[in-house]
């Protein structure tokens, strides 16, 4: 029986996207024996010229970028990858959460001070494409929410976010949401992102127990 690391290492690949550094190499190198996967760091201020392979998982270094760099990267990882999975790392705590929604394929997003074992778990789910360990577009110490109980009747829900919660409770990915109801993916994050500020919750999962618990009809 394959262990975690065994089956990521067949599946995935990993890219770290960043300025080269002695630290960059020293951490894909480290991620590489960790995980038993491919880890290449590539220079964020150098476009890619290769397609790389289905489901490649990138962490893209925000801390490192500007906003011509993001925007010229959200249409590399767009269009260059198959079904990519990206996570941000480094980021400033008041760093925008609406800037967040642009990014395509968005699957996690860490703070500078996260630990690192944090990190790693995010990375491993994301490798091991586990669809209940789907990270919130948004970390959870980036906004403030009071987890309070309430009934349907007193969350303001817009009929497109009863669509959407509807497919969550599916197991619908974004892309299948997007598919489903004829939106953009960039669309459904932002869609999830008022859906779980509305109902105090931080990721999928939350947000389909408590339509379980509050639209069963």
């Amino acid at each position: 029986m394959l262990d975690a690391s065994e089956r990521a290492g067949k599946s995935r690949q990993l890219l770290i996207i960043t300025h080269p550094s002695v630290q960059a190499n020293a951490f894909a190198n480290y991620l590489s024996d960790l995980l038993s996967v491919f880890v290449s760091v590539h220079n964020i201020s150098k476009p890619l010229v290769q397609r790389l392979p289905r489901g490649t998982v990138i962490l893209f270094d925000i801390a490192v970028s500007n906003k011509k760099l993001n925007g010229i990267w959200r249409d590399i990882i767009q269009s260059q990858i198959e079904n990519p999975r990206l996570l941000i790392i480094n980021t400033a705590q008041k760093y925008e959460i609406y800037e967040m929604a642009k990014w395509p394929a968005l699957y996690g997003v860490f703070r500078h001070d996260d630990s690192q074992s944090r990190l790693i778990e995010g990375i491993k789910a994301v490798l091991l494409g586990e669809q209940t360990a789907e990270l919130s577009v948004m970390h959870p110490a980036m906004y403030a929410v009071k987890h309070a109980s309430g009934d349907a009747e007193n969350i303001p829900l817009t009929e497109r976010e009863c669509e959407i919660l509807n497919e969550l409770r599916h197991g619908s990915t974004n892309m299948d949401i997007a598919r489903a109801l004829f939106i953009s993916e960039n669309t459904v994050r932002t869609h999830l992102y008022n859906v779980f500020r509305k109902l105090s919750v931080k990721n999928r999962t939350q947000a389909v127990s408590w339509v379980n618990e509050n639209m069963r009809h």
